[in-house]
């Protein structure tokens, strides 16, 4: 709407110039060279626009044959941008793709095109590895190492090919170097701990996290129940070597995740070691607050190895006590009851938990010493057959055939860094190993086996004849015989 106005009154002005000019025909006169010429204006006028415009023409054709070397330099550059552009993207998008050979040709296209060696690098690394050559990829990001700009790239690069093929302490060195230049990497610091961590590198582990979390790449109760796994696995490779180094250690995890039953279970053993049995109590006293498990029960019954049996009992009372309505107290109270030889209580309290679902081996096994308690041998054999074929609890699982709590290898250490770091979780591998449980088998050995009874004679017993075809020894004979 505005342009059709404009044009409007474009035509209108130059139509009452028109008609000016018109009405007011004038003349022009010039003297040029001693030559004298004189014309009607509107006549001039039209021959000075013409002149103009012939001058326009005549400049603008002498700018562009001045410029046009360069112009037409700037077009095969610009031509030639766009084509390796366009190579850039069929490289990528074939690498995204997964067609490996494709992307390594467009690369190489893109790389002959385009003047950015940095880029042409890591979009050839990139094609290698979808082409399923490492050895390639890894050298291109070697050259990228080079430039200070690409150097975290390249190191992520290097990382991976590491880590592809199981080079733990490569993949540590490249993490680490990108860690340090690069604050804000968080992968960095995965790649780095994980490293760490796969080669049981505790306390190198440690410090990363330590960092890591300064930097806020973790979660805080994430990195609290991590670094309780690690002081904890820390402490029991120093324990033999370092035992006051070692029960630090222990105290720390217990103080960054007080409800880590190894932890626990560890800093008790060594406290006590160190005649320190108030402290070992309140460690252990907290851990069940928070999660009572077997392992802790049995760590703060053998607080003292000189009390008297009344006192461990008593001491059991007094921990289960602090969580009365959790499953594993009243598993320590029957198993208390028991050994005071109370049946009736030890009965109220196994009831409701039989009734709660199939029996597990080791409530099984608590049955059983009822039932030989309550004097019904028979009952208390058929509870040591379920507690052979009933499943294991998880938790009483922790503790091998000797009564040694938490005797978890390496790798599961490993393991227990992420499932109870991350997920807060308390892993069993010997309950994932299927091995079965501690008190299960010990307690069935207590049952006598019923007296073997020989078969009885019948009473028209009966020597049964020789057949018809076998002559027989006879006892000459056979004295004969010894005698030769």
């Amino acid at each position: 709407m505005i342009r059709l106005i404009i044009v409007v009154i474009i035509i209108i002005l130059t139509t009452a110039l028109g008609a000016f000019l018109a009405l007011n025909p004038g003349h022009a006169s010039f003297e040029f060279l001693g030559t004298q010429m004189e014309m009607p204006f509107v006549v001039a006028a039209g021959a000075l626009i013409l002149f103009s415009f012939l001058m326009l023409v005549t400049w603008w054709g002498i700018y562009m044959l001045w410029t046009s070397p360069d112009k037409v330099k700037s077009f095969l550059s610009r031509r030639r941008r766009e084509q390796g552009y366009d190579a850039l993207e069929r490289a990528l998008i074939a690498s995204a793709a997964g067609d490996g050979e494709a992307a390594v040709r467009q690369a190489a296209r893109a790389d002959a095109l385009l003047d950015r060696p940095a880029l042409s690098r890591l979009l050839a690394a990139r094609a290698a590895e979808a082409a399923g050559h490492p050895e390639r990829a890894e050298t291109q990001y070697e050259a990228l190492l080079e430039d200070p700009r690409t150097r975290v790239v390249a190191r992520r690069g290097l990382t991976q090919l590491a880590h592809d093929r199981g080079d733990l302490e490569a993949t540590a060195e490249h993490a680490a170097d990108a860690f340090d230049k690069a604050k804000g990497a968080r992968w960095a610091f995965d790649a780095l701990f994980e490293a760490q961590v796969a080669q049981g590198r505790w306390d190198a582990a440690l410090e990363t996290l330590g960092e890591g979390d300064r930097r806020k790449h973790i979660a805080l109760d994430v990195s609290k129940r991590r670094r309780a796994v690690l002081l904890t696995a820390s402490a029991l490779a120093s324990e033999t070597s370092d035992s006051d180094h070692a029960r630090d250690l222990a105290e720390a995890a217990c103080r960054a995740a007080p409800g880590f039953a190894p932890a626990a279970n560890l800093a008790s053993r060594l406290l006590n070691a160190a005649r320190k049995y108030k402290k070992a109590s309140d460690v252990l006293e907290s851990s069940w607050t928070l999660a009572p498990h077997p392992a802790i029960a049995r760590a703060y019954r053998d607080l003292r190895k000189s009390d008297t049996k009344v006192k461990r009992l008593e001491r059991l009372k007094g921990i289960a006590a602090l969580q009365p309505e959790h499953r594993e107290s009243k598993l320590v109270l029957i198993d208390v009851a028991l050994e005071d030889n109370d049946a009736a209580t030890a009965r109220t309290l196994i009831t409701p938990l039989i009734a709660d679902g199939p029996p597990s081996s080791r409530l099984c096994a608590l049955a059983a010493r009822l039932a030989r308690l309550e004097g019904e041998d028979e009952q208390a054999r058929r509870w040591m057959a379920r507690a052979a074929h009933a499943s294991t609890e998880a938790d009483w699982s922790d503790m091998d055939p000797d009564g040694n709590a938490f005797p978890y290898t390496a790798d599961d250490w490993k393991r227990m860094v992420y499932i109870y770091g991350d997920e807060g979780r308390l892993i069993h591998p010997r309950y994932e190993r299927y091995e079965r449980n501690v008190e299960a088998v010990p307690e069935t050995a207590l049952l006598e086996a019923p007296p073997k009874r020989s078969p009885a004679r019948p009473a028209a017993y009966f020597e049964a004849p020789r057949p018809p075809d076998d002559p027989g020894i006879d006892e000459d004979d056979e004295d004969s015989g010894r005698a030769r």
